[in-house]
Order: C-alpha cells, then structure tokens, then sequence
C-alpha cells in the first residue's frame, strides 16, 4: 500500500509537499519575480534535478529544518527542475547552472545576490540565508533607486561591482559602461575600480582596444592611488601581452618595479616579466 507522503513525493515531482511547516516552493520563475516583486523580497531559487541525491538530500535535511523554514518567510522560494522542460533548462542556462545543487538569491528584478554551488546542511545554511538577506537589502536599494534616478552614479557603481563579483559579467559590463559616463563627482578610488573591472571584461574578452582606453583613464584620474594604479597597470600589460603588443607589456610592468617596488603588484609583475623574457 503507498502511503500518503508517497502519493504527494510522486504528485509534487520528487520535492516534499508544501504544508505550514514546510517551505512554500513556487513552480513558476516569472510568477515568483512577479510575487517577490510585490512583497518586496528576495528569491530563493533552488536549482534540481530528479537524478541529483544531494537535491534530494537538502529537500530531507537544510529544507526541513525548522530554522530555514522560519527564515524562508524572508524570501519567495523557487524550485527550478533544470530538465523540466525548456523553460526551466532556459531559466538554468541564464543563471550558469552546471552543476546539481546550485542555490541562488535574486533581487525581484532577477540579478543576482548570492549563489551556493553544491549541498549546504542545516547547520551551516541559516546563516547564508541571513548573508543573502542582508546583501538582497543593499542591491535592492541600489536598483530602487535607479529605477526613479537611472544616471545615479554611486548606485551603479556599486550595483555593477557587486554583479562583477557575482561573475555576472555581461550585465556588470552594461552598467560598469553607464557608470563611466557618469561618475565624475564620484570618489577618485571608486572610479579607478570601476575602470579597472570594466578592463578586466574587456580584456578577458578580447576587446583590447577598449581595455586599453578605459584602463589608461583609470591611471589618469588624480590623485595617484597606491591600491588601485598598480592594478590598473598590471591589467594593462596583461591587456597588452595577450594582445600581442610584448614591449609596451614590458614597459608597464617594468613601470610597477619602479614605481611601487614594495607593493603586492611587484611580485606579480617580476613573474609576468619573467614569462614574457622566457617565451621570446
């Protein structure tokens, strides 16, 4: 005889069933933006598949544990079966998804807070939750006000270092360019990094032209910054060397031992000359 629990486990495509001491999974992406988007909350997007044991695992486990359920009241969660269809293999393809279980935070506008890559028990989940709660604040201020102050300078730097270190880089990219065009009353530090990420994009994706313009900009703003010209100028004989323009590497790189001969960037450009001496 199959038991009740079955019945639901087999009805609900191998998830647990929702009930008041459970997490209540939404089934559909744009419905659970829809509805984040109106409670003003984060998502919770857990990405499965039925063949994956550490899904099933987190489903017996971090997703039954009574603190995680209580902490789910803070987010609208999501259940995103990556071989349910094509529209969920399109959600999983536009987040990266490679590989089973991969949890995600998005703000209700679908970018990006926070990502868990594999199974994460219920002693150490809450806590990442609390984490996600806490950025999906911030990144949420940032798009609020952008959206009634598009050319907020402050807001979209920040908005596009934060996607950068989330590796959503095509839409960092897209803001990080509006940022430049933008920032001049910005402080000096934030406008060098925000160059200095811009060029790491463009750079690693071959649009030399572009990092090379946008990192020699960074190095011009004043004043001088011990944390941020090394960088730049490292970046810029990277940009170089891969570009095939070898001496203007040398000279950039030799330019670092000179001018910042006792900086972490030193080292990293005594190795970076040493390969190019080598593959002559």
């Amino acid at each position: 005889m199959i038991g009740g629990l079955a019945v639901a486990l087999l009805l609900t495509g191998g998830t647990p069933p929702v009930t008041g001491h459970s997490i209540r999974w939404e089934r559909g992406f744009e419905e659970a933006l829809k509805k984040a988007k109106k409670a003003k909350k984060p998502v919770l997007v857990d990405f499965w598949a039925d063949w994956c044991g550490w899904c099933h695992r987190l489903d017996e486990t971090t997703y039954a544990d009574p603190e995680v359920v209580r902490l789910s009241g803070d987010f609208v969660a999501l259940k995103v079966n990556t071989e349910g269809g094509p529209f969920d293999a399109a959600v999983a393809a536009r987040y990266d998804v490679e590989s089973l279980p991969t949890i995600l935070f998005l703000t209700p506008a679908g970018r990006p807070v926070l990502r868990v890559n594999g199974f994460q028990g219920p002693g150490q989940f809450p806590r990442t939750m609390e984490m996600a709660r806490e950025m999906s604040v911030k990144v949420m201020a940032w798009e609020s006000k952008l959206e009634h102050e598009p050319g907020h300078a402050t807001s979209l730097a920040a908005l596009g270092v934060h996607l950068f270190d989330q590796e959503s880089y095509e839409e960092s990219r897209t803001i990080l360019q509006k940022t430049v065009m933008v920032d001049a009353d910005v402080t000096s530090s934030t406008r060098k990094k925000v160059r200095l990420l811009l060029g790491v994009i463009q750079s690693y994706d071959g649009k030399y032209a572009e990092a090379e313009s946008v990192l020699r900009e960074g190095l011009s703003l004043r004043p001088v910054s011990d944390e941020y010209d090394p960088k730049l100028l490292y970046m810029l004989g990277k940009t170089y060397a891969k570009w095939g323009r070898r001496d203007e590497a040398r000279v950039v790189w030799e330019e670092i031992l000179s001018k910042y001969a006792d900086g972490p960037f030193a080292r990293k450009a005594r190795e970076a000359l040493h390969v190019l001496n080598r593959s002559k």
